[in-house]
């Protein structure tokens, strides 16, 4: 069993202190979409799938929205905050929840039997009418300016939940069994009655198998477990809508600027001045769009370019062969892989042909010092076993990056004296190095084209 007693609340205005933890309060408003940045702001008809209410400090509801969208059928009720969301942003430290509008009207909804589904327990209300408002608190002075009428007002009687305060207790804390209700008034008719209030609320713990004595308070045993942020209860103002209403609050209250929508209409009016200078932002625009279509173009080729400098210090065979292939086609060479299938790369052996049809197998390398023999047997090899199987005619090109940890201005000799012999003499083979080939593609990079032949007599 659960039950509620009623504590007082202070509705002195707030400190400068406080005005400034105000100011720093991350906001969110239902149902209105306001226009500003430091405030997140939706429609009932426009909600996003992915709010959750527990993510602000402050939410303020425009239940005068609510009701007229319900009506019509306007609200998605699976978009709706919850209960149990809104019950959670209550009970955190220092949040706030503002409401305006009329208490208990009841809605279309299935889920939310009237404009009072969020709190935990409600005043009963009195729906009747009069124009004396009396006993405005400062803290909202500025609001009742534009309040000539009320609608309802609360007595300090109050009524649970929908759910029942024990199932709405244990959403806030699941040892909670009693809540302290604390109600504060705003505004009062003449015969003093609220007509706008705050509440604050306090979970609590009672232990109901131990009898206390009647001489206790009525506070007495009961182990508080958590203290609510303020709940407000507006009435609907008279003299601005419901929207504006809100733009005040957040402007006053949590100094928060809105900005105001310019009408369709306020397009026409126009100053000469305007016309001129919008021209000559729309040509700025395409400019702009012009030169990021240029830049974007000079990326691409520079990127492509910038590939080719791995040529002077990739140190893994397969993707400098890559790299080799790549700058032997800008020198007018076909590459293909020596089996046709890709499946040669990893080794470094490649085929081409150069503009003039003559053939090529090439075999790319990497070495940390010089290039060994065994290398340059390795391509005769390939070759050899090409000539016997394809009855193929050409020549062998070994092109290697060698001592590829050095700056090639600092390099050694990179092939030794018995590598220069074999190829010379004994197999006719071209050796070639990565920068060799890397200053044979420099000049046609400067000029962007293609040469008919070969830079360096690779075939020749």
């Amino acid at each position: 069993m659960c039950g509620v007693t009623q504590v007082q609340v202070s509705t002195v205005a707030p400190t400068q202190t406080r005005t400034l933890q105000l100011a720093q309060k991350r906001i969110l408003v239902l149902g209105s979409a306001l226009h500003t940045q430091s405030v997140d702001a939706f429609a009932w008809n426009d909600l996003p799938g992915y709010l959750n209410v527990g993510d602000y400090d402050v939410i303020i509801l425009n239940l005068v929205s609510f009701v007229e969208q319900q009506s019509s059928f306007g609200i998605r009720a699976e978009r709706l905050p919850t209960w149990q969301q809104i019950a959670r942003l209550l009970f955190s430290p220092n949040s706030e929840v503002i409401c305006i509008g009329l208490p208990g009207a009841d809605v279309n909804n299935s889920l939310y039997q009237s404009t009072t589904w969020w709190l935990p327990v409600t005043p009963e209300f009195v729906f009747n009418s009069g124009e004396v408002i009396r006993n405005v608190k400062p803290e909202f002075a500025y609001y009742f300016e534009y309040v000539r009428r009320w609608f309802f007002y609360a007595t300090p009687s109050f009524k649970s939940h929908f759910m029942g305060l024990a199932g709405y207790l244990r959403v806030v804390h699941p040892w909670a069994n009693n809540l302290q209700v604390g109600m504060g008034a705003i505004a009062h008719t003449r015969f003093n009655q609220a007509i706008a209030f705050k509440l604050i609320f306090r979970a609590g713990y009672v232990d109901r198998s131990r009898a206390l004595p009647a001489s206790r308070g009525k506070d007495a045993g009961v182990e508080p477990l958590l203290t609510s942020g303020v709940a407000v209860w507006l009435p609907p103002p008279t003299e601005i809508s419901a929207d504006e209403a809100i733009s005040l609050i957040l402007r006053e209250r949590y100094k928060r600027a809105v900005e105001v929508a310019t009408p369709e209409w306020a397009a026409v009016y126009q100053l000469p001045q305007q016309q001129a200078i919008a021209a000559q932002v729309n040509q700025h625009q395409q400019e702009i769009e012009r030169l990021q279509q240029e830049i974007a173009l000079a990326q691409k080729q520079l990127e492509a370019t910038t590939s080719l400098n791995r040529l002077l210090y990739e140190q893994n065979q397969e993707a400098l062969t890559l790299i080799v292939c790549d700058a032997l086609r800008q020198l007018g060479a076909q590459v293909s892989d020596a089996n046709g299938a890709g499946s040669m790369i990893s080794s470094g052996i490649m085929r081409l042909t150069d503009p003039s049809g003559r053939e090529g197998m090439l075999l790319v390398k990497t070495r940390a010092g010089e290039l060994p023999l065994s290398d340059l047997r390795q391509l005769d090899q390939y070759v050899r076993d090409l000539m016997l199987n394809q009855n193929w005619r050409g020549k062998g090109i070994l092109i290697a990056n060698t001592q590829y940890s050095q700056p090639p201005n600092q390099r050694n000799e990179p092939f030794p004296p018995n590598c220069i012999r074999a190829a010379q003499q004994l197999f006719g083979y071209c050796l070639v190095t990565t920068t060799q080939l890397f200053q044979a593609i420099a000049p046609i990079s400067a000029t962007n084209s293609t040469l008919v032949s070969f830079g360096v007599p690779f075939l020749r």
